[in-house]
């Protein structure tokens, strides 16, 4: 068995300000707003784009005994999902913002 890369991050230090979470492209941080977060070991690829937006660096990259094969399909599934739940987002926001928008100009008539 291979060692891999993933990130850690120390509670200790972490602020739960969910930033990384937000960066995270394939929802491997697991949290919530004012409380310590932790990474899904078995969704991190080691991509290392959450240590530059920890405001406490409270994230560092560690090694630990898996087979990068093993998590393949899942980090680009979970990559996929996200990007596929971000575009329903956006979505749902663009027709919310058209709908305000016809409301508005019909009650103005």
């Amino acid at each position: 068995m291979n060692q891999r890369p993933v990130a850690f991050i120390d509670e200790k230090n972490c602020i739960g300000c969910a930033i990384c979470i937000q960066v995270c492209p394939f929802d491997s941080i697991i949290g919530a707003q004012n409380f310590s977060h932790r990474i899904n070991f078995n969704e991190c690829p080691g991509c290392k784009i959450c240590i530059s937006k920890c405001p406490t660096d409270c994230i560092k990259i560690i090694k630990i005994n898996q087979d990068k094969n093993d998590i393949k399909k899942r980090v680009k599934f979970n990559y996929n999902r996200r990007e596929r739940r971000k575009n329903n987002i956006e979505k749902r926001y663009s027709e919310s913002i058209e709908k305000q928008l016809e409301e508005i100009l019909n009650y103005q008539k």
